[in-house]
């Protein structure tokens, strides 16, 4: 999260007025993205699940996200992140911008107390 963070404060931080409208649409898609998901609360495990995010100049996702099935439409949560990940994918190569390509691992899931998270190590 922090990285995706930070990363958007880097690619604001870029001059021209159709990167300032792109960063600014980006901020909007992760705001419906974070909205969509809510908290991601579920009655079983079976419900929780992971989403690639963000996109990484090197190719792959920035991160993944967690929600639960039983709260998020996964339909309009895909097309949110699809968007995101495109315009990020864009602004990447039009700003020029570079990552340390590392590959984000995928995380493992947890389930408890009817909340689905990140399983910590």
């Amino acid at each position: 999260m922090v990285a995706v963070l930070s990363f958007l404060l880097l690619v604001t931080g870029v001059p021209g007025r159709s990167q300032s409208a792109d960063s600014e649409r980006l901020e909007e898609l992760r705001r419906m993205i974070d909205r969509e998901i809510g908290v991601p609360y579920a009655d079983e495990p079976t419900q929780c699940k992971l989403i690639p995010f963000g996109s990484k100049p090197c190719g792959g996702p920035l991160g993944y996200l967690v929600y639960s099935t039983l709260k998020t439409d996964e339909t309009r949560l895909k097309q949110l992140i699809s968007e995101f990940n495109q315009l990020q994918k864009k602004m990447n190569e039009e700003g020029k911008i570079l990552s340390d390509c590392a590959v984000a691992p995928e995380p493992k899931l947890e389930f408890s107390g009817r909340l689905c998270s990140v399983k910590s190590f």
